[in-house]
């Protein structure tokens, strides 16, 4: 039987009109640039931004997929770093975790594989991942900055120590945001920094031009033994983006943007060799961008069996194989048709599109195949 293939890496959102125990959107965030970006790619109006039709159009795109599978994202929302008390309010986007089990999964239950998000400053944190495990979760997503999560505090080390045995002995795997952050910004821009596993001379000489509005420093060693931790329990965590910056490569890798690529390339070269129990991945999900594109040959050298196929819907991507001809089909769809968006949104499913991209830049690796073995 063929292998199926999984998007491992797909978001959903709601406005929060018809169902606001189930997610909603900051208006900050609705009239940002950012928002309006991933309106066009999901061919959306913002008049389109209520719940009845972002639940709609999801289906439809999931439905309409080639792909066999796609894990949909819950995003718990903000908890107070002190009393641990939940505070959607400030949250510029979140999705409980019952959207994806009691509205989206069961119109596509063939379909649709449900990714949990429970925030490790809960104090009920145990009990909801344990309610998300009976609710066949098949892995956690933090997003540190968006959510404000310091990965070097003593409550997300507990966390990822319990994620290790959290189904039954075996571990939950957590899908965890690395590296510049720009699709969900945070509440509090001084967390910009909590996606970050590395902490170089430079980042500390940028951080301090912003003087009065300087980042929080992450405390790295702090973090990397809460990691470390978990990976001896027997954690599985996936790196989302290979933790490459977004916009920079090569000479301004760790110059104009920030870079986790050589930790996370460590942290999987240590999991080829087995110095841990657990297992470290790293996906490749908003990849099929020409800014991304020249990490490609450094990402092929990575233990090939690590790597993990997602998509990061509905994140910008590019047509990178387009020839002539498609090109020649756009341009007319503009001048003629005065269809505006094809200049730079890609025609058809976007799920397939990115299958097909990467596809194309690297053929038939294992990464396309990988989550369904993680799975078994």
């Amino acid at each position: 039987m063929p292998v199926p293939i999984i998007d491992m890496h797909v978001h959903v959102g709601l406005a929060g009109d018809k169902w606001p125990h189930l997610g909603g959107l900051s208006e900050e965030y609705r009239r940002s640039l950012v928002f309006q970006i991933f309106l066009k790619y999901a061919c959306l109006s913002p008049a389109d931004v209520q719940d009845e039709t972002l639940h709609r159009k999801t289906l439809e795109v999931i439905a309409q997929s080639h792909l066999d599978k796609a894990v949909c994202l819950a995003l718990d929302p903000i908890y107070d770093a002190v009393t641990g008390a939940r505070m959607a309010g400030l949250s510029h986007m979140w999705v409980d975790n019952r959207y994806i089990v009691e509205q989206l999964r069961p119109a596509l239950p063939d379909k649709i594989l449900f990714g949990a998000s429970v925030h490790p400053y809960d104090p009920s944190f145990r009990d909801r991942v344990d309610a998300c495990v009976a609710d066949d979760a098949v892995l956690m997503k933090w997003l540190p900055s968006a959510q404000q999560i310091n990965l070097a505090d003593p409550r997300a080390g507990a966390a990822m120590k319990f994620l290790a045995r959290a189904k039954g002995g075996r571990p939950l795997p957590l899908l965890l945001h690395t590296g510049p952050e720009y699709a969900i910004p945070p509440r509090d821009p001084r967390t910009k920094a909590y996606d970050y596993l590395s902490w170089t001379w430079w980042d500390a000489f940028w951080n301090g031009l912003r003087f009065n509005k300087a980042w929080y420093r992450p405390d790295i060693d702090r973090t990397q033994a809460n990691i470390k931790a978990a990976l001896d329990e027997g954690a599985v965590i996936i790196f989302a983006h290979c933790g490459t910056p977004y916009f920079s490569s090569g000479l301004l890798e760790n110059i104009a943007e920030h870079s986790d690529f050589k930790t996370i390339k460590s942290y999987l070269e240590r999991t080829a060799r087995r110095e841990f129990a657990g297992r470290c991945y790293a996906d490749l999900a908003a990849f099929v961008t020409p800014t991304r594109v020249p990490y490609v040959g450094e990402v092929r050298k990575l233990p090939p069996q690590l790597l993990l196929f997602g998509s990061d819907f509905p994140v910008p991507l590019v047509e990178l194989s387009a020839g002539p001809e498609e090109w020649w089909k756009d341009f007319k769809a503009v001048i003629h048709e005065g269809k505006l968006d094809r200049a730079i949104v890609p025609e058809g499913n976007l799920l397939d599109v990115n299958y097909r991209e990467l596809r194309h830049l690297f053929g038939d690796h294992p990464l396309f195949t990988n989550f369904n073995a993680l799975l078994a």
